[in-house]
């Protein structure tokens, strides 16, 4: 038999754990978070507890047989909508993003349906085991993997005269930044002359770091970042 505690002890057990993968998620600006993730798991651990105790009245009943897993059993597939439509295409057209947020989505499921099971030090430990991985290895992977969060930048550098020598220093400038240069473009206007720059930059804040020291440089009036190239920047730097 059950008790109303031991209902609302899971349930709220399933609210706290979703909304702990949640918060990881809305503090990276993704599309499912504390909220969705709390929700999901609070679903999840409901339809677990009627699964298990919602037909108790029907147990004994001549020609009735009761299967207490086939409605959690549905969970797992009505998820995958869910998760779903948390992946998409990036601008860029080179790569799929929001595959660990679903991932995520189907991971906090699996945790309320731990909690509407009872299996309580199940759920907790799945639940730090996420976050570890989604915090740690996160961090692991840009210590062995730096290049892959490398996103194309275009910087615009305008002198009175490009001389040689300011090319030169440019070029020194973004080389002791470990910024891989892919195209430069030098074009004449009435004011003067201004230096187009493709290159990949690996994070905002190298970026920050390299347009100040562009601009203390002799003979350099501005310096440009286009907006939308930092705004990829930052969803690389984000993450899935």
């Amino acid at each position: 038999m059950y008790s109303l505690l031991t209902i609302l002890l899971r349930l709220g057990l399933a609210v706290f754990l979703g909304a702990l993968i949640g918060f990881e998620r809305e503090s990276r600006e993704h599309a499912a978070g504390m909220r969705t993730n709390a929700l999901v798991s609070l679903g999840s651990c409901l339809f677990t507890i009627i699964s298990a105790f919602g037909f108790l009245d029907f147990i004994g009943t001549p020609h009735v047989q009761i299967d207490p897993t086939r409605i959690a059993s549905y969970i797992v597939a009505g998820i995958g909508f869910l998760g779903a439509g948390s992946i998409f295409l990036s601008q860029d057209k080179n790569r799929v993003k929001g595959l660990t947020t679903a991932a995520t989505v189907w991971l906090v499921a699996a945790i309320g349906m731990a909690c509407g099971a009872g299996l309580f030090a199940v759920a907790v430990v799945a639940t730090a085991l996420g976050l570890i991985v989604l915090i740690v290895l996160r961090l692991l992977e840009r210590l062995v993997l730096p290049r892959q969060t490398a996103t194309t930048q275009h910087l615009q550098i305008e002198a009175a005269s490009m001389a040689g020598q300011l090319i030169g220093q440019v070029y020194d400038t973004l080389m002791h930044a470990d910024i891989r240069i892919k195209t430069l473009d030098l074009r004449s206007e009435q004011e003067g002359e201004v230096l187009q720059i493709v290159c990949a930059i690996p994070d905002t804040a190298t970026l920050a770091k390299v347009v100040d020291q562009l601009r203390v440089l002799p003979g350099v009036r501005t310096v440009q970042a286009n907006l939308q190239d930092i705004d990829k920047m930052n969803e690389a730097s984000n993450g899935e």
